[in-house]
């Protein structure tokens, strides 16, 4: 569209459709094709995701989180995504007064469970991934299939023998998982509102 097209188009004086323009082209969202005169999108005309808002999701989760941890016993993860990987905004650490080191704010790749958990269809079904000697992590995407409202995973992080599917211990883990990952789903204040 050309400038004057767009003055006709939208009814509008040629110094504010300039204006619009200008302003458009400052923030990169358009730029101004000097050999045809037209007006083209700066980027890829696909729609914009906003990222999850990190402190209403964690403040939203906190609560599951918590209970999450005291009825496993595990650590808990929240992660949301990055573009090769995840980054972590809670964390819950294993209610058995062990040391342990606070995880919010590291970024994990995109192999961990967590990413592989928001890589696969959103339709609860919770994915394991081996962390270290010994532990792995079991994940479920938070969300519902159709939208998913934010782009986020949560995660219990603990002994392979009890978390791994291949062992035929984790029943009861995923079970915990998928009802703490629905409760923070349902939480109104990341309810999408339509």
């Amino acid at each position: 569209m050309t400038v004057r097209g767009l003055t006709t188009t939208l009814h509008l004086p040629a110094r504010t459709a300039c204006a619009l323009v200008d302003s458009l082209r400052a923030e990169g969202l358009v730029r101004h094709d000097p050999g045809t005169d037209v007006l083209r999108p700066a980027g890829p005309l696909a729609p914009a995701t906003a990222p999850p808002d990190a402190n209403l999701l964690r403040s939203s989760a906190m609560n599951w989180a918590d209970r999450l941890a005291a009825h496993s016993g595990l650590s808990v993860l929240l992660a949301v995504a990055l573009p090769d990987g995840v980054r972590i905004v809670h964390h819950v650490f294993r209610p058995d007064n062990s040391p342990q080191r606070l995880l919010t704010g590291e970024t994990r790749p995109a192999g961990c469970a967590l990413a592989r958990a928001l890589a696969a269809p959103h339709d609860r079904r919770c994915v394991y991934a081996p962390e270290g000697p010994g532990t792995g992590s079991l994940a479920v995407a938070v969300g519902h299939p159709d939208p998913v409202p934010y782009a986020a995973a949560l995660a219990l992080t603990g002994p392979r023998a009890l978390l791994d599917p291949s062992t035929g211990r984790n029943g009861r883990y995923e079970a915990l998982l998928r009802e703490a990952a629905d409760a923070i789903a349902a939480e109104p204040g990341l309810t999408p509102s339509r």
